[in-house]
């Protein structure tokens, strides 16, 4: 049985027995629904309090930025009124509240914290995260992201994760886990047992950590140890497997039956929970995501439970996602005792932060005026700070950089820019920042701004006479901004043209540089550009503080990794 008044979740008395009392109460159907999150995505508010009145599910992983904040307080407000059992409302606040809210902080990704190489950044990017979703009425957050980077080809994790030093992305995770806690809101560590070993979405495809046992611990199992010790109350397991842990906790076990951690005794029920002392709440990643799909659904829904998670993220479709779960309680894969024991996690979480309390005297209600914190001028300023100190120059070899305006006042501008996939997002914000329509915009106004003379430079195969493309620029910068999610298992530059007049074919005869505004890893398609320089996120106030230092007039402060350099030598000419 689980212990709720021990790590991490600490009752008290009062606590302890609501959710003894709840539990007691429930029906079978309010039991089933407590194991199912999901964003309940395209519903309108009364779709949403309609659903909610038929299948009571335990949470919500809330896009505010659909509906508005004002609105989104509202809503979720009623909802928590209207409900029996209150709800978890989560966002995806990896870099900030701007994963969920309309207008949220972005504070700052991953990638920027690593190369400000301060774990006072993430504490802020929790703070934040905490204080501006709290006020539209959130309690949960799918982050920190506990993830090393250890390939560089892996664009899922690569402005997400704090880098590839195992011990300082443990220092990271638990800043941000205090920053969030301070305003009552749940972190969930992510992605159990650990991306960033291979190159694999595991939104396409199962994934795998091919770690040895020791290798791991070293890493991953020393993040997620940490954060445990410390009382973490939620973790996310995703869809990797983890062979060297799974053949050692089942040496039975062959290769072909080896499923991604969700699915998987030996890594949940085995590694997390027994090795590890996990007593929280163990939630799957998205189960709409094709790494889930080691088994048929109709049998991975229950067995999920059974393995040891206490809640199902992402329902497919409600009456067979509940019929599947409702079948494996009938048939005894989930056993009496399992459920009952991920009804405790569950309850005790939302106890943990007083949800109870709250449904019983003060409300869910934090008042219009709580949203003024939102994108305020502290945070705003945070923000902006972190930007300028994280934007990196990864080489300057010519030693060309700065481009002062009154020197190199013409300047040839390409903007790569867009979503690989060419699909408009439909979450309202998201966790990649990149691919915005504004940024050629807003380049091209900074640069005016800083007193250079821009020329947006159209794609052609025909180049030209490079003497005229001399006399015609004094320079030319290159800016990505691109971003992929979930579509494809690389992110790679793409040219409007064969052979496009755009790309860096110049390098040799005018001065070049090449910004990226989102992943960290464009060298691999521009090794030999003598300039080159990350900044991580497409905000206007990044673009700013990227073009003042092009400009001289502030110094480069962002510090890199190895893996910048695609492990390929002549990237670094």
């Amino acid at each position: 049985m689980v212990d709720i008044k021990a790590n991490p979740f600490y009752l008290d008395e009062e606590g302890a027995c609501w959710v003894e009392d709840t539990i007691n109460s429930m029906s079978m159907h309010e039991k089933i629904c407590q194991l199912f999150a999901d964003p309940l995505m395209g519903k309108s508010r009364e779709e949403l309090a309609a659903f909610l009145r038929q299948y009571p599910i335990a949470g919500i992983p809330f896009r505010a930025a659909l509906f508005g904040n004002e609105e989104a307080q509202d809503i979720m407000a009623e909802l928590q009124e209207s409900s029996r059992i209150p709800y978890l409302y989560a966002g995806n606040c990896e870099s900030g509240p701007n994963g969920v809210l309309r207008g949220g902080t972005l504070v700052a990704s991953g990638a920027q914290v690593r190369a400000l190489r301060d774990p006072e950044a993430a504490y802020e990017v929790g703070r934040i995260t905490g204080k501006e979703t709290a006020a539209v009425g959130y309690n949960w957050t799918f982050g920190p992201v506990g993830d090393v980077l250890m390939n560089w080809r892996n664009s899922l994790i690569n402005t997400r994760a704090f880098g590839s030093d195992a011990d300082f992305v443990s220092q990271c995770v638990e800043a941000y886990n205090k920053g969030c806690m301070e305003y009552g809101v749940i972190p969930c560590l992510k992605h159990f047992p650990g991306d960033g070993w291979e190159e694999r979405d595991q939104h396409l495809a199962v994934g795998n950590n091919g770690l040895s046992c020791k290798e791991w611990d070293e890493t991953f199992g020393k993040i997620y140890q940490t954060s445990i010790d410390n009382g973490l109350l939620s973790i996310m397991v995703a869809h990797f497997t983890l062979p060297a842990y799974e053949k050692r906790l089942n040496p039975d076990l062959e290769e072909k039956d080896m499923q991604p951690a969700c699915l998987s005794k030996e890594l949940v029920d085995g590694l997390l929970r027994q090795k590890l002392g996990f007593n929280g709440l163990a939630v799957t990643d998205q189960t709409k995501m094709m790494g889930f799909y080691g088994m048929s659904r109709m049998k991975a829904i229950p067995w999920t439970i059974a393995c040891g998670c206490d809640m199902v993220l992402g329902i497919n479709d409600m009456e067979e996602d509940y019929s599947a779960m409702e079948e494996g309680i009938r048939s005894g894969i989930i056993t009496e005792e399992r459920l009952k024991d991920a009804l405790y996690r569950i309850l005790a979480c939302k106890a943990a932060i007083g949800l109870h309390k709250r449904k019983a005297g003060e409300g869910f209600r934090p008042g219009k005026e709580a949203l003024s914190c939102i994108a305020c001028e502290e945070h705003t300023a945070i923000a902006r700070k972190a930007a300028a100190k994280a934007v990196t120059l990864v080489k300057n070899t010519k030693g060309q950089l700065p481009f002062k305006p009154d020197i190199y006042k013409k300047i040839g501008v390409f903007v790569l820019s867009g979503n690989v996939g060419h699909q408009k997002s439909i979450y309202g914000q998201g966790v990649q920042s990149g691919g915005s329509e504004d940024t050629a915009t807003n380049v091209l106004e900074t640069l005016v701004r800083y007193g250079y003379e821009p020329e947006l430079m159209e794609s052609s195969m025909e180049k030209g006479k490079i003497r005229d493309f001399k006399a015609r620029y004094d320079a030319v910068m290159l800016f990505a901004d691109i971003s992929g999610f979930a579509q494809t298992n690389s992110v790679r530059l793409m040219w409007p043209d064969p052979m496009s007049s755009c790309y860096p074919w110049y390098i040799h005869d005018v001065p070049t540089v090449f910004v990226s505004f989102n992943y960290t890893n464009h060298l691999i398609d521009v090794s030999r550009v003598p300039g080159f320089i990350n900044a991580y996120n497409n905000r206007p106030e990044t673009i700013d503080e990227t073009i003042r230092r092009i400009a001289g007039l502030a110094e480069f402060e962002g510090r890199y990794d190895d893996d910048v350099w695609c492990g390929t030598w002549d990237t670094r000419f």
